[in-house]
């Protein structure tokens, strides 16, 4: 059960999880965009058409272009570790070959290799990602997906080559994103990025919730669908991560041993890669700090018996987390 799986679910604790989201939903009348279009309207222009013959490579575009955005970012600020925690290594491990297979050496040295070196490299297009990022699309997919091994295609996964008509998309999406997203008044070379970060505590007690990339106080979420439309389940994630964040933040997930990274999130925004257009909604505009100190309570005590995987912290100090648990339960925050 993670954040998507909770919004998605049918059952009574899902649905009470649900409306403490639906309580701080963002209104589509309060985003607004950099480039002055009236938000998921029909102002926007689809630069890049989905074009693809094969539905189902829909999501495997989305998810290569994701990896693809982050590589280039990191290449910008030289940022090595955005290669650290990829779910595409989860993937990956569920196909247990040991470290010394040949299929190891392709996916940690070879692939691996090749992002750390567009990294180093300036010079080097990102079309040379391509086929990884396709590849680790694949293995994301694998990651996410209930399968056995047995049933798992080797060769699709590891070896058979994108689709041109794929990999034509993708080079038409990082065009545009070169040209919307790639620069000053979205990020420089000093900015502060965070590549999938979570939220500590609160990513924990959903049993999994990351996003995709945090710049300079906005939290992005990458999109390359064709519709223009604001979607409820998309809208509720984002402020769920941002409750999530918070309670990470009143947790001191930072200080007490869990993996997070201390986040300041002012905006959460889409970039709507097919339109190359941005839409933000300022929280701290919409949401201040008095409305959110509640919802921090209803979520810590919706979590009170189940605590989803906050157990499985080993190297964090959970008895620390309790207690600031219950304290928020109990409104001391």
């Amino acid at each position: 059960m993670t954040l998507t799986s909770k919004l998605d679910g049918k059952n009574k604790r899902d649905k009470e999880f649900r409306e403490i989201l639906l309580s701080v939903e963002p209104d589509r009348e309060d985003y607004y965009t950099l480039s002055n279009n009236t938000p998921f309207s029909n102002e926007y222009t689809s630069i890049v058409p989905n074009v693809l013959s094969n539905p189902r490579d829909s999501s495997l575009v989305g998810i290569a272009f994701d990896y693809l955005a982050r590589f280039r970012i990191a290449q910008f600020i030289k940022a090595e570790e955005v290669i650290r925690g990829l779910s595409a290594t989860s993937g990956f491990k569920k196909l247990r070959f040991p470290d010394e297979h040949e299929n190891a050496e392709l996916f940690y040295s070879r692939w691996g290799g090749k992002v750390l070196e567009f990294i180093k490299d300036d010079s080097m297009p990102i079309s040379q990602l391509f086929e990884i990022a396709v590849h680790f699309a694949k293995l994301e997919q694998i990651a996410r997906a209930r399968i056995n091994k047995g049933d798992i295609n080797i060769e699709y996964l590891l070896f058979e080559p994108a689709q041109i008509e794929v990999i034509n998309d993708l080079n038409n999406l990082m065009v545009v994103f070169e040209e919307t997203f790639m620069i000053p008044e979205i990020i420089n070379k000093k900015s502060k990025v965070v590549f999938n970060p979570n939220f500590g505590v609160g990513s924990l007690l959903v049993s999994g919730a990351d996003a995709d990339i945090f710049i300079d106080g906005t939290l992005y979420d990458f999109k390359t669908s064709k519709e223009k439309n604001l979607q409820k389940k998309d809208n509720l994630q984002m402020i769920g991560y941002y409750l999530l964040n918070e309670l990470a933040i009143a947790t001191l997930s930072d200080d007490i041993g869990f993996d997070y990274v201390h986040l300041d999130i002012k905006k959460i925004a889409f970039y709507k890669g097919r339109f190359g257009e941005i839409e933000y909604y300022d929280v701290n505009k919409h949401l201040p700090y008095k409305d959110v100190k509640p919802k921090l309570t209803e979520i810590a005590e919706h979590f009170k018996e189940k605590q989803g995987s906050l157990h499985l912290a080993w190297r964090a100090d959970l008895d620390a987390a309790k207690r600031y648990l219950e304290e928020i339960r109990n409104g001391k925050i």
